[in-house]
């Protein structure tokens, strides 16, 4: 059940499934002595890449076949019945965060949580029905090695990827993931820990190695793998504020316009905002008729979009957008030559409530190329590894990529022979 009357939506609607209602799994680790011949593995996933569950008691609700009243968990992230004509509108006023006083909260009367903090479910598969597989691939090519069992050495940090890292809810997260890996440290006999972080999952990493000291990163921590990380942020995230991301699927399935309202209410969408550090004043993001916007202009770009909440929504970023070394030893992972939004065009009349002209340039359909080779300029770079094209590289498909897969399992086995970098690869162009 994702939120609305079945009985009274089929006479609104063409199509209409139910999701599956279910109990988040706690995820404990067993209290007993575990196999010591593996260093542990902590996954932290990226935006969207982590089920959330949702119950609500609402006053209102957007139409009169959407529950106002759901006692139970039930899926919230994903639900892909959720994402048709007028259903769609259900969904969004559940998943939709209120933004007053300078901070984040769910909808007034909803509740929220991510599943299976500690196990490995909440990552593997997106939707409960089993029709999205993010980290099923890497997670069960790494439990296949000898030693590693789910929920026990082999984990995941799964967190609600709406807000920031400096926000209450992100700060709460960065707690639960140092107490994950002390916990999995002292269950497994004190072996160090392998983190394994995807796009936005780096951002998140980097905010987290601020908050210990070096002593703790060095009894903690074996090695940080990063891919596809968004370090510099994404000129995608613009078009997700202006009009509404949806991946090109087909304006008369999915409302952009609706999609747009929950992007907007998101911290972490404006955290992915490219980042000045990278793209320069001189150096145009958005064409419109009437104006132009580079990184130093997010503020008028919000406000001449409609959505003037957005100038004091950027406020909140403030102290999480610096780019700090980790500190650990890193291993970095990304695709290449794809094409990637680089600059985005409105035609007129179309700015803002409708799609604009893409302007491609490098990186890996998600993340632009400057952004993902910020990791180059981590001290402690023990390796690095690129993957071209859509079928190796891709953002996403590169979880799927086998020779990712036995890369990082060679990786955290200790079976992996580093490229040496060119002098030439760390230089990056500000």
């Amino acid at each position: 059940m994702c939120g609305f009357n079945l009985t009274q939506i089929l006479l609104v609607s063409y199509f209409l499934v139910l999701c599956l209602a279910s109990e988040g799994n706690a995820g404990n680790v067993a209290d007993r002595g575990q196999d010591d011949s593996v260093d542990p593995v902590i996954i932290v996933p990226g935006i969207f890449g982590s089920q959330l569950d949702g119950k609500w008691n609402k006053t209102t609700s957007p139409h009169y076949y959407c529950y106002k009243t759901v006692p139970d968990w039930t899926t919230l992230w994903l639900c892909f019945q959720s994402m048709v004509p007028k259903v769609i509108d259900c969904w969004v006023d559940n998943m939709l965060l209120n933004f007053t006083e300078d901070s984040f909260r769910n909808r007034d009367g909803v509740e929220t949580r991510v599943n299976d903090f500690g196990g490995t479910g909440g990552v593997e598969i997106i939707d409960k029905n089993g029709y999205y597989p993010y980290m099923k691939a890497l997670v069960d090519g790494i439990a296949a090695i000898p030693g590693y069992e789910k929920g026990v050495n082999l984990r995941a940090a799964p967190y609600d990827f709406r807000y920031g890292a400096n926000s209450p809810t992100g700060k709460l997260f960065l707690q639960d993931l140092r107490q994950l890996i002390e916990d999995t440290f002292e269950k497994n006999k004190g072996r160090k820990m392998n983190i394994i972080a995807h796009s936005m999952g780096n951002l998140y990493m980097l905010e987290f190695f601020k908050t210990v000291s070096s002593s703790w990163k060095k009894k903690y921590i074996k090695r940080y793998i990063a891919v596809s990380g968004v370090f510099g942020g994404s000129v995608k995230s613009i078009r997700a504020l202006v009009s509404g991301e949806t991946e090109s699927i087909p304006r008369v399935l999915v409302d952009a316009n609706a999609v747009r309202a929950f992007q907007r209410s998101f911290q972490s969408i404006y955290w992915l905002l490219p980042r000045k550090q990278l793209w320069g004043a001189d150096e145009p993001l958005v064409f419109t008729p009437d104006k132009n916007y580079t990184v130093n202009e997010y503020a008028d770009l919000l406000d001449d979009a409609g959505f003037p909440d957005g100038r004091e929504i950027l406020k909140t970023l403030d102290g999480s957008l610096d780019f700090k070394d980790p500190g650990v030893d890193v291993y970095c992972i990304h695709g290449s030559d794809i094409p990637t939004a680089a600059q985005f065009r409105w035609k007129p009349k179309y700015f803002p409530d409708y799609q604009p002209n893409q302007i491609d340039g490098p990186g890996d359909g998600t993340v632009n190329k400057r952004s993902l080779e910020l990791c180059k300029k981590f001290k402690r770079l023990k390796d690095y590894k690129v993957y071209p094209g859509i079928k190796f590289g891709e953002h996403m498909q590169i979880l799927l990529n086998p020779d990712v897969i036995q890369y990082i399992k060679d990786v955290i086995s200790e079976t992996a022979t580093s490229r040496k970098l060119k002098a030439n690869d760390t230089e990056l162009v500000f």
